[in-house]
């Protein structure tokens, strides 16, 4: 069932990015949206291949990027797709990092506020 429900999650969070990239994705609120939507669509995609590799026993991967290879090395995963989702790992791992920037400079300026 979790595989199912990590199916439509990816599935949905796709969707909604296919409608956003229509919009003028300058807009802030667009542009942001957008990348929450690519971020959890590649999350789900990175549970779906723990799911494979935990239920196949394909070995203990210790980054995202090795549940794919662990995936690819086995066959399970053809070499275009493997470079596909590498490509959105690292892309993920942007709006990861970004997101971080963000929140540490929001924690800067509330304590900022906080002191005044």
């Amino acid at each position: 069932m979790k595989l199912l429900e990590n199916i439509l999650r990816f599935e949905n969070h796709f969707k909604n990015a296919k409608k956003l990239n229509k919009k003028d994705i300058s807009d802030y609120l667009v542009y942001n949206t957008l990348a929450m939507e690519c971020f959890q669509a590649v999350n789900a995609i990175i549970e779906i291949g723990e799911y494979i590799v935990t239920k196949k026993r394909l070995g203990f991967p210790s980054t995202y990027r090795e549940i794919f290879e662990l995936l690819h090395q086995n066959q399970m995963m053809a070499e275009e797709v493997f470079n596909a989702t590498k490509r959105l790992i690292f892309l993920r791992n942007l709006i990861a990092h970004e997101y971080y920037k963000i929140e540490e400079a929001k924690e800067v300026w509330r304590d900022e506020a906080i002191e005044r």
